[in-house]
């Protein structure tokens, strides 16, 4: 049994093939998923630690990739700080943020205390994993896309309410990105305190924001979080679907991966990113649905693209989609597996 992770040697830019893993939730497009979501919600699930450790280790079982990625959602902060949350399918915040007021009167406890189902299922994944050479991985959401579910209450088209607020009262919307910043920070410090190798930052809906806007009002709190991460040894990596033109802001965040979408092949993406900082991503999740001598021409297009970095993550350029065929999946993670540099 081998301890060696080859994610991790991805991020110390000195792994022997591109390490592969599947955004998120991996396992939602297998049967045996579905079987779960039968007997649970998706929040019973995320709050059921056995079920949820189950659920995190099927994509592993199927395709043996290199990383389990802890089976959560991106807005367990907000109900850490007491907002209340379901999905009618998609999240919605029964009591959304309208002013700072409504901010001010949440509580922000300690995370283990409101959330210590994600942490136990972290345990109980590490153990899972031991000696087995693969990476436990824990994710959040960015204090943006927190921010902008808050305040929005549920997904947006247009994010006018975050939007207005930014420019009506930025100081006061900052003052809110501040305490989620720091929220964030001790959240992903307590994935790590629970077993957690790396951390993933989504900020889903960054790529809403001009460069100038998210310099202002995304990246500053993002990197705070990034800064903290580091003074504990705990890798991050960043993450901004449709953020491509984001890329110089994210880099100057310092992360130490950056998991970028497929909406540029990812030889443009390795000329925006400095060597110093590794790449994760990226071939279209619909791509899986081509024929599998397809999807293996796709995939091998990236590998030789990166084979001169000893820091790229393979990965999908967004998460798995739920009707996704099995054939496709198999086709993309074996590729990676037999690559060779």
């Amino acid at each position: 049994m081998s301890e060696k992770n080859l994610i991790l040697d991805a991020v110390a830019n000195k792994a022997e093939r591109s390490p592969v893993w599947m955004m998120r939730q991996a396992g939602r497009h297998l049967p045996e998923y579905r079987e779960y979501k039968e007997r649970y919600t998706f929040l019973e699930l995320c709050k059921t630690p056995d079920a949820a450790v189950d659920v995190s280790l099927q994509p592993l079982r199927r395709y043996d990739m290199d990383g389990v990625i802890c089976f959560s959602d991106i807005l367990v902060p907000l109900e850490a700080m007491g907002m209340e949350l379901d999905f009618n399918p998609g999240p919605v915040f029964a009591k959304p943020i309208r002013s700072i007021e409504d901010y001010r009167a949440l509580e922000i406890p300690p995370v283990e205390t409101n959330i210590p189902h994600i942490f136990e299922t972290l345990r109980l994944l590490k153990q899972e994993l031991k000696g087995k050479g693969k990476a436990l991985l824990g994710f959040t959401g960015a204090p943006f896309t927190l921010a902008s579910y808050a305040i929005e209450g549920k997904t947006s088209k247009n994010f006018e309410s975050i939007k207005s607020w930014s420019y009506h009262s930025p100081d006061t919307l900052k003052e809110i990105l501040e305490g989620l910043a720091d929220l964030v920070a001790d959240y992903v410090l307590a994935q790590q305190k629970a077993g957690a190798d790396l951390v993933q930052i989504f900020d889903t809906w960054a790529g809403q924001l001009s460069l100038e806007d998210y310099r202002e009002f995304a990246a500053p709190y993002t990197k705070r979080i990034i800064d903290r991460a580091r003074e504990h040894n705990l890798p991050i990596t960043l993450y901004i679907n449709g953020g491509s033109h984001l890329i110089p802001a994210m880099v100057e965040c310092k992360p130490d991966v950056i998991s970028v979408d497929w909406r540029l092949h990812i030889r443009d993406y390795l000329k925006m990113i400095p060597e110093e900082i590794a790449i994760q991503g990226n071939l279209d999740p619909a791509q899986l649905f081509a024929p599998p001598e397809q999807v293996r021409e796709k995939t091998l297009e990236i590998l030789e693209a990166t084979k001169h970095r000893s820091n790229h993550i393979l990965n999908l350029g967004h998460g798995i989609l739920p009707t996704t065929p099995i054939p496709g999946v198999e086709a993309f993670v074996d590729t990676a597996l037999n690559f060779k540099k």
